[in-house]
């Protein structure tokens, strides 16, 4: 019979330490330098879109603002024209007038953001104030010719009176 030890524990397998306990953890989930820039990128992005989008609508409401108060000047103007061809219609010598005083118009021709002045050569010139957003912007109505033309000292600047506001 073969001789056979009870007594002797039985033989264990050998493990090696180094990659048995590097698979054990789990390793962690590095950021890597491309997908940080792409992050930063699509931030970015949604960044600028969201600010963008506010300051485009701050924008529009100041120009809506400006339209509105200029949209306000335009029948007074047509106001002047209409007092001074009614002068020129009843002066023997179809003049115009040489100063506003003498055309019959109500004391309120002016509103807050434009004041309007006449010359004799017969422009009506309504400048903007304070009121407006800026001053000095002059919007000249010539009576003879029937156009109209806008002066601005700072093109560039805002609010602006493009041409387009400007009646037909």
């Amino acid at each position: 019979m073969p001789d056979v030890n009870y007594n002797k524990a039985p033989e264990k397998p050998i493990k090696s330490p180094g990659p048995a306990k590097r698979d054990a953890v789990q390793p962690k989930r590095q950021v890597g330098l491309v997908e940080l820039i792409l992050f930063l990128l699509l931030a970015g992005v949604v960044f600028i879109f969201i600010f963008g989008m506010r300051q485009m609508k701050a924008e529009k409401e100041l120009e809506l603002l400006a339209q509105q108060k200029f949209e306000q000047i335009v029948p007074q103007i047509e106001l002047v024209v209409k007092a001074a061809k009614e002068y020129q219609a009843n002066d023997p010598f179809a003049a115009l007038p040489l100063s506003i005083e003498e055309m019959n118009l109500p004391s309120n021709i002016n509103t807050e953001a434009f004041l309007i002045t006449y010359s004799e050569e017969g422009i009506v010139t309504a400048t903007s104030t304070k009121e407006f957003g800026r001053e000095g912007i002059q919007v000249k109505h010539d009576i003879n010719a029937g156009t109209y033309e806008i002066s601005d000292p700072a093109p560039n600047e805002k609010p602006r009176i493009p041409e387009d506001w400007l009646p037909e």
